[in-house]
């Protein structure tokens, strides 16, 4: 058996190399498909398949806290320190923050660098060893010894030039000096795409206290474990804190994600769709290579029938025909892994697809041992049917043409010719209604009204070292005075200055409201925005009731500010702690659901010892991203937030005369002004904050559009090759019918027609799969149904056309047939 294989490779590999025109197409159709899914399978390895890179991965988990509202939120920090010291199940814990942007300078000149803080065992729990230097030590995390950092290997390469000198270097970061004492591997992408890691102070004060929900937390199990008795034993840890803390712990409790799923269980179904997209592809270039080897088996017929009439066994021609396929597929599979470095280039910074991998983006091992797979399977697959139909030729009939005749297929190689093309445009056709689908979300979501004005803004993101400014009257002095600088340019209408930007989300809490049961306000998050005057005139969000901030509540809200912006006031008790009022301007989706039937002006709210006065009710702002409906929404005056310690960037929001683009270096020069140490960070227009909340929809409906665009060209160089093929056979009798008299339009309608009719079965076909794929994809759509008539309706149109143009060519070559030659050519 194996001598006879290697028999039947030799000679595919002569016939390959002896008939070089069919053979590049061939392979080219086929690299096409194979390197599209080589590309795509590579993305699905690195994120869904393989193991996370870290130590035992099936035992890290990530730690959540739950609340009274749907959902999963980071851990307070007293909360932590309490779950770590008495939980039974794991071996260890680790809290790290969420990724902050800082001012760094020591590598060149100030910029904003994204850091994250970490407990000191943080990368011993992940089992992550330093590609240089050492990771954090015990007692790192404590005030005092944690002045020192961790590079990530990219910015080590970029700041540092890779060098090995740079362990020992200072890095300042908000103007307190850092010493480098390691660099992470290059593999190390998540949690988050920080570039600098510094340890958290672990000290109770500096975690905050209960009911501050800012930290994340990772733990790794101990052996045995299962994920449900982990959860279980934090949820009775939660249990006993909120019967400890009934105030801040109420319905506080707990819950448990594998680590991998909390990373990438979001984007699984994105990543399974696109790669079924691409699958289809496949199939489609199968079926095209089924058919241009079923149109060259009807010119080897004479050939098969002498090798039968030899001796030779109907199943030793079909294998000897199947390694041929073979051979065709394991060239196109080698190139479509060219093809897919080249796809791998795109996709490898994870910009273009919904998540960012765990591990690196590559051709390894795996993905190859699926490309030959896929290539052997796929060589069977297009090969059977033409090898199948290549053996039952009528052994006399073949003989008895002696070559002279051209070979004319027979009535089963048509019907399946036919069924391979209709099925191409059936399989195009789903692939077009589902970027069509896509498409018109992309469109609808370019269309919602964001609630704020989105021409001629430019913000950008200042953060104020607290080391350098502290005090509430130094924060307000500086923002201040960068906003009277910025005012004072010309090109400049107006600058504000808030702490949350409209599609960029933000802090939000838990409110009660006088005359409602606490039952009733727990379950609804309210997102808190701090702002200076006049920053609704300057996005242009309406207002619907009431005024605007003043100078009087900037000042009432500076006093609050220094009143509790003293050492120890946050930790005391709430009944201990002084109250006070503070003005705020409320969006109509919070008026609307907690003040229905009476006017909001005047109504209070509160939370812990604070009281909110309704003063104003603006309009809706989409506050996470485009999709979501309108959420409670409070505004307070920017000053109210410089009492809170505020660590994070204000944002400068900039509203020109003329182009946005004109007032970035007028930002810049007056920061610089100000204090050269700062960096201006986020420097975007707007529209381009918008375009950046739409990416991943931009991005999917960009490949899932590539597909469906390959998939189309397949598809119609198929119909045009079968059509040509179909030409090619009916000479003669185009010959006798143009002599009988029949005239160039009536030959050329012949072929257009029988064109036309396997694309409206396949179109039939197509409809069908096109509203199941639509169902499938129905999470990403927004603003359109999956059986969206308007989409089919244009995706039909189009398949139509361009199948009817693709017979074109073809039919325009029949119609010019003269009969006298087409009489001569038997």
């Amino acid at each position: 058996m194996w001598h006879g294989l290697a028999h039947d490779f030799r000679y595919a590999l002569r016939r390959v190399a002896n008939n070089p025109g069919f053979t590049v197409l061939v392979v080219l159709i086929l690299a096409l498909g194979v390197g599209a899914n080589t590309a795509m399978f590579s993305v699905v390895d690195a994120t869904l398949i393989r193991p996370l890179p870290f130590l035992e991965p099936d035992r890290l988990l990530q730690v959540y806290e739950t609340e009274s509202a749907a959902g999963h939120y980071p851990l307070t920090g007293q909360d932590y320190l309490d779950w770590r010291a008495q939980n039974r199940t794991f071996d260890d814990m680790a809290v790290y923050s969420y990724q902050r942007s800082l001012n760094a300078s020591g590598a060149g000149e100030p910029e904003r660098v994204s850091v994250v803080q970490t407990q000191a065992n943080f990368f011993s729990v992940l089992g992550v060893k330093p590609l240089a230097g050492r990771a954090f030590l015990a007692g790192e995390d404590q005030d005092g010894k944690n002045r020192v950092a961790m590079l990530s290997y990219g910015y080590w390469q970029s700041h540092f030039g890779g060098q090995a000198s740079a362990i020992g270097k200072s890095l300042e970061l908000n103007g307190a000096g850092y010493e480098i004492v390691g660099i992470l591997p290059a593999w190390l992408r998540t949690p988050g795409t920080a570039e600098v890691w510094v340890p958290i102070d672990m000290s109770a004060k500096s975690l905050g206290p209960r009911g501050e929900h800012h930290l994340q937390v990772i733990g790794r199990m101990k052996a045995g474990v299962s994920v449900a008795q982990a959860e279980a034993d934090l949820k009775a840890v939660a249990a006993k804190l909120e019967k400890q803390f009934p105030d801040s712990n109420e319905k506080v409790g707990a819950a448990v994600v594998p680590l991998k799923e909390a990373l990438v269980g979001r984007s699984r179904e994105s990543l399974y769709i696109l790669l079924g997209a691409v699958a289809l592809v496949l199939l489609i270039a199968c079926a095209n290579v089924a058919n241009l080897l079923l149109a060259r088996a009807s010119g080897r017929r004479r050939e098969v029938a002498v090798r039968l009439a030899m001796g030779a066994g109907r199943p030793r021609l079909v294998r000897q025909l199947l390694t041929e396929s073979v051979v065709l597929s394991l060239l196109g599979g080698a190139l479509g892994i060219a093809l897919a470095y080249g796809c791998l280039e795109l996709l490898a910074g994870g910009e273009m697809i919904p998540v960012q991998p765990a591990n690196p983006i590559g051709i390894n091992p795996a993905v190859l041992l699926f490309t030959l797979a896929v290539s052997l399977i796929v060589g069977i697959v297009f090969g059977l049917a033409p090898a199948y139909q290549a053996s039952r030729i009528s052994l006399n009939d073949d003989l008895k043409s002696g070559g002279t005749k051209a070979a004319t297929a027979s009535g089963g190689t048509r019907v399946l010719r036919d069924v391979l093309v209709a099925a191409e445009i059936a399989l195009s056709l789903t692939l077009l209604t589902g970027a069509g689908l896509l498409l018109r979300t992309f469109a609808n979501l370019r269309q919602t009204d964001l609630g704020a004005r989105a021409e001629s803004m430019m913000a950008a993101s200042v953060l104020l070292p607290s080391d350098n400014y502290r005090g509430v009257d130094a924060k307000w002095n500086f923002f201040r005075r960068l906003v009277e600088g910025i005012e004072s340019a010309p090109g400049v209408r107006t600058a504000v200055i808030s702490t949350e930007l409209p599609l960029e989300g933000g802090n939000n809490g838990y409110v009660t409201v006088d005359g409602q049961s606490a039952e009733s306000t727990q379950n609804t998050l309210v997102e808190w925005n701090y702002v200076t005057p006049s920053y609704f005139q300057a996005l242009g969000i309406p207002m619907k009731d009431g005024r605007d901030f003043d100078s009087a509540d900037l000042a009432a809200s500076v006093d609050i500010a220094r009143k509790v912006d003293v050492p120890g006031f946050w930790e005391q008790p709430v009944a201990a702690r002084p109250k006070f009022e503070v003005p705020a301007i409320i969006n109509q989706s919070m008026a609307n659901r907690y003040w229905p039937n009476r006017p909001a002006i005047g109504q209070t709210f509160h939370q812990e010892n604070m009281t909110f006065r309704v003063v104003g009710v603006a309009g809706n702002v989409k506050v996470w991203n485009l999709r979501q409906g309108s959420m409670p929404q409070a505004y307070f005056p920017f000053t109210f937030a410089l009492g809170f310690s505020h660590g994070g960037p204000a944002n400068v929001v900039v509203q020109s005369r003329g182009k946005p683009e004109e007032v970035a270096s007028v930002i810049r020069n007056q920061v610089r002004a100000l204090d050269s140490s700062l960096a201006v960070a986020h420097m975007r227009t707007m529209n381009q904050i918008v375009a950046e909340s739409l990416a991943d929809t931009s991005y999917q409906t960009a490949l899932l559009g590539t597909f469906a665009g390959l998939a189309l060209l397949l598809a119609t160089l198929g119909i045009y090759g079968v059509m040509s093929y179909v030409v090619s056979q009916r000479t003669n009798e185009f010959g006798i019918r143009m002599a009988l008299g029949a005239g160039p339009w009536r030959v050329l309608g012949m072929v257009v027609g029988q064109g036309a009719r396997l694309a409206a079965i396949g179109a039939i076909a197509g409809v069908a799969a096109a509203l199941a794929f639509a169902g499938v994809l129905q999470k990403l759509l927004y603003g359109v149904e999956p059986a969206d008539p308007a989409t089919l309706a244009m995706v039909l149109a189009l398949t139509m056309a361009i199948c009817v143009a693709a017979c074109a060519i073809p039919a325009r070559r029949a119609a010019r047939v003269d009969p006298l030659v087409a009489l001569r050519y038997e």
